[in-house]
């Protein structure tokens, strides 16, 4: 059996999750600040081709990003995210006839030691509502008539960074490669 799937059947409660999610648009041919510049937006962070090692060219492409870090589940941040780009939309579905590509990213990372805990067992309906919700998430229609107008891919990245004691390394839980003891 895989060695997540125990975990999950075991129970996730007590295991604390950090999760957040960027928007970005890449290219090979457009930097981050013309792309800025087509946008008529500031981004939050930037990318510039090559610019980490100059012999393997890493990273691998230009790329303007705007990033949701939180607490909120995955689809609230997804729609923060969505909400601050609405107003550029079609700069967006523009630049995206061109040599551009772009991505909703979420990245999770089960068992941080500073992420947030789903709602204990037996908590109080309305109490439960105020606390963080980093299990399941889902894309409502709004947000994905925006992907697909601008043309974005949606990737999601996991990680399970629970400490077992076993020496082994943090591994990539998403994706169909299960890793077995």
């Amino acid at each position: 059996m895989a060695r997540w799937a125990g975990r999950v059947c075991g129970g996730i409660y007590g295991v604390k999750i950090s999760q957040y999610c960027y928007f970005s648009v890449r290219s090979t041919s457009l930097s981050a600040a013309e792309m800025t510049a087509r946008l008529g937006m500031q981004p939050d962070e930037v990318l510039v081709m090559g610019s980490r090692s100059p012999e393997r060219v890493l990273p691998r492409f230009h790329a303007w990003k705007i990033v949701c870090r939180s607490d909120e589940s995955v689809d609230d941040q997804i729609r923060h995210l969505v909400d601050r780009l609405e107003p550029i939309r079609a700069e967006l579905v523009s630049l995206s006839a061109d040599d551009v590509s772009s991505v909703m990213q979420v990245v999770r990372h089960f068992g941080d030691p500073n992420g947030v805990e789903a709602v204990p067992e037996g908590t109080a309906w309305d109490r439960a509502q105020d606390w963080p919700r980093p299990l399941g998430w889902h894309l409502s229609l709004p947000v994905l008539d925006f992907l697909l107008a601008t043309r974005t891919e949606l990737d999601v990245d996991e990680y399970d960074l629970v400490d077992d004691g076993d020496g082994r390394e943090p591994y990539p839980v998403s994706g169909a490669v299960p890793v077995t003891p």
